[in-house]
């Protein structure tokens, strides 16, 4: 069971069925889908109602009160969108902080991640948390309809700490 998460600003909760329709509205968005891997595009209420009843380990959706305003995963590695409105507010920060924080409470493991080179928005979230560039990787963008490269980044547990040690 995912755990629900808060943070000043936001609730991390489990995806709903009713996410759906915030879900397509939100990856219609160009600046937000051509970042992107793995979902299809155009993404269709079938994608949505497909994605919101899967069960999930580790993926939350990003509510700011309003409901469903992104995603964020911890499974197989961080992954993250955001809904085009909602961008340079310090959100997808705070988010991560969140979802970094769980993690390294339960476990020591590192987290990977990574980032389309050009993508600076997700590069500076990425750097702010203490991830480091590891290697090039190419990768099949679903949306893109080619194979791109990822800039594959990685946290570990000594590294987390040490920032928030730090900073407090």
């Amino acid at each position: 069971m995912i755990p629900h998460l808060r943070t000043e600003r936001l609730k991390l909760r489990p995806l709903l069925k009713s996410d759906a329709a915030a879900l397509v509205r939100h990856l219609s968005e160009w600046s937000v889908m051509r970042w992107l891997s793995a979902p299809p595009w155009p993404y269709t209420v079938a994608d949505a109602e497909e994605f919101t009843s899967l069960s999930f380990n580790a993926h939350w959706a990003i509510d700011d009160g309003s409901g469903l305003i992104g995603s964020i995963s911890n499974d197989g590695g961080l992954g993250y969108w955001l809904a085009e409105d909602r961008h340079g507010a310090g959100l997808m920060s705070e988010a991560v902080a969140a979802v970094m924080g769980h993690h390294f409470c339960q476990s020591s493991d590192s987290v990977t991640s990574g980032h389309m080179p050009g993508n600076d928005a997700s590069r500076a979230v990425l750097l702010k948390h203490g991830f480091v560039d590891t290697h090039l990787e190419p990768l099949l963008s679903r949306p893109l309809g080619r194979e791109t490269n990822i800039q594959r980044m990685e946290l570990t547990a000594e590294r987390w700490h040490s920032l928030r040690t730090a900073a407090q």
